[in-house]
Formats: C-alpha cells, structure tokens, sequence
C-alpha cells in the first residue's frame, strides 16, 4: 500500500515522495497507526504473558495438549518461558517482529494440535492469536516506512527552501 493512499496525501510525486503532503495529515496518520499498532501489541502480550506463565506454573489445563501429544513434560514448560520472553520482546520495538515471528511457530504448533488431537472449531483461539501477529508484524513495517516517508518529505522540503 502506497503512504499517500494510507494517509490520503496529496500532490504530484517526485522521485517516489508526494510533493504537497499535509504535514498535520501525515502526523496524524502516523499517531493513529502508532496508537493501534500500541494497543494491538499490548493485548497479544497480555495475552502470550499469561498464557506463558500458567504453563510455567503447571496449570494441567495448560500441560494437557504435551501430554497427548506424547512430548515430555519439560517442553511445556520451554514452551511457556518461549512465551513469557515473547510477550515481553513485543514491548520492545527492536525486537517486537522477531518475538511475533517467535511466537508465530509456536501458534502453528497449537493449530496442529486442535486439528489432528481436537475438534478443529477449537483452533480459532490459536487462528486469531496468530492473525493478530500478522497484524502486529504488518503494522511495524507500515509505521517504520511512514515514518521515512516523513523523513524524506522533511529532507525534500528543506531542500527547496
């Protein structure tokens, strides 16, 4: 998607910049991105930060899908530290695509299970999870190529001065 359609600026193009962007618009648009993509990141880190600590304090609920998978007892136990460090790489903006990337095996390791050892109804809680990776993943590079977009469009208008 092209930023001046994002952030609906206008004017002719130049060298791939748009020449009349409105400023307030742009910083705007960079806000609310930087807003959603805050409040998107929070929730999959409440929510990977849970669920990584029931499996680290043993919820059986939580250790049921190791056992009847025939995985060893530890490895729900990595699999909830994998998701503690996860959720807490998410607050952090250098590491937010790798802990999703991250976070993302392990959602396919949960879809695999509620298809092949569930009904496949219960595999929308992982299906969602996993969506809203995506989106936080998407939201990351959309916000870091507005926010050189605004770069060039400062360094290009200073030019002309």
């Amino acid at each position: 998607m092209r930023f001046s359609n994002l952030c609906g600026a206008k004017g002719s193009s130049i060298n791939g910049l748009v020449a009349e962007a409105d400023s307030q618009k742009l910083f705007l648009c960079a806000n609310t991105l930087n807003r959603a993509a805050a409040t998107v990141t929070l929730a999959m880190s409440i929510v990977f930060f849970i669920s990584g600590f029931a499996k680290l304090f043993g919820v059986p609920m939580f250790h049921v899908p190791f056992t009847l998978m025939n995985l060893p007892t530890g490895f729900g136990y990595f699999i909830g530290l994998m998701e503690v460090i996860g959720a807490l790489g998410l607050c952090l903006r250098d590491y937010r695509v790798l802990s999703a990337s991250g976070l993302l095996a392990i959602m396919m390791g949960a879809i695999y299970f509620h298809f092949n050892y569930e009904a496949a109804i219960n595999a929308l809680p992982a299906l969602s999870l996993s969506a809203g990776l995506f989106l936080v993943i998407k939201l990351d590079e959309i916000i870091e190529r507005l926010v050189q977009f605004q770069r060039q469009l400062a360094l290009s208008r200073s030019a002309f001065k």
